[in-house]
């Protein structure tokens, strides 16, 4: 099994299992001196290794109670040599460094890799997403011209209702919904876009002002666990009018949702 960590520089470890974040904080007391442990990092390690990437290495050490004797190597590797197994998304290389260790635990060989990664280089990337979160959109719309409230269609041209829309396959979160619509007739009131979890609402959406004629948009994210969904659910989309005489028309929608699986 492989594993990656995440060191952010002044440092910041994540622990990536295959897909799986795990906790790097395990119960257990300092077997070994450290005099020992950094005379065997030293002659294993081929090149320098930074400051942190020793102190996790030893860390590791004590916590997983293994002997000094079982690290085989560190040696810092390519960002394009890790598995294919492991993968990181929205992080490019030029700001990473990136270690190997390879050790034996219980007669098997394995390895960890830790990756280095300063703050303000992490600040100016924006989004980090770990690789077992998957961001989807979810295509809702209806294209001509309406006077009245009503569901929305899916991409394949179907109408939604509170029973009818996309079926989640695995579990998530809704993290962020969009429009574009037109007010082609304006009168005092406004227009929600409302999303649909298994035909109860969720209380996340658009909203539109149509005191004014014209082309309207609006975007909204939320972090995730906040509106969260199972496999099975359905999610259909509905577009209220508060208003009268109020024309409206082109309606683009999209639900961005988050899986983790």
């Amino acid at each position: 099994m492989r594993k990656i960590f995440f060191g952010l520089g002044v440092v910041m470890i994540l622990l990536i299992v295959v897909g799986l974040i795990v906790s790097a904080q395990l119960d257990g007391e300092t077997p070994f001196e450290q005099e020992e442990i950094q005379d065997v990092i030293e002659d294993v390690s081929e090149g320098n290794i930074s400051t942190q990437v020793y102190e996790y290495v030893s860390n590791f050490v004590e916590k997983r109670d293994i002997l000094p004797s079982e690290i085989s190597f560190v040696k810092e590797v390519d960002f394009d040599s890790l598995p294919k197994s492991s993968h990181i998304e929205n992080v490019g290389d030029h700001n990473l460094a990136i270690y190997e260790i390879s050790y034996k635990e219980e007669n098997k060989e394995d390895q960890i890799y830790v990756i280095t990664y300063s703050v303000e280089e992490l600040k100016d990337q924006g989004d980090l997403i770990v690789a077992h979160d998957k961001r989807q959109f979810l295509n809702f719309g209806f294209a001509g011209t309406m006077t009245k409230s009503g569901f929305m269609k899916t991409a394949t041209e179907v109408e939604t209702s509170l029973e009818k829309g996309y079926v989640m396959v695995r579990d998530g979160s809704i993290t962020a919904v969009s429009t574009n619509l037109e007010v082609s007739e304006s009168n005092l009131g406004d227009i929600e876009i409302i999303i649909y979890r298994n035909g109860e609402t969720i209380g996340f959406g658009n909203i539109f002002s149509t005191k004014s004629p014209g082309v309207k948009k609006d975007h909204n994210v939320q972090s995730k666990d906040i509106v969260s969904f199972n496999a099975g659910d359905v999610i259909s989309v509905y577009l209220k009018v508060n208003g009268a005489e109020i024309v409206w028309r082109d309606v683009i929608t999209m639900v961005e949702i988050t899986t983790t699986s």
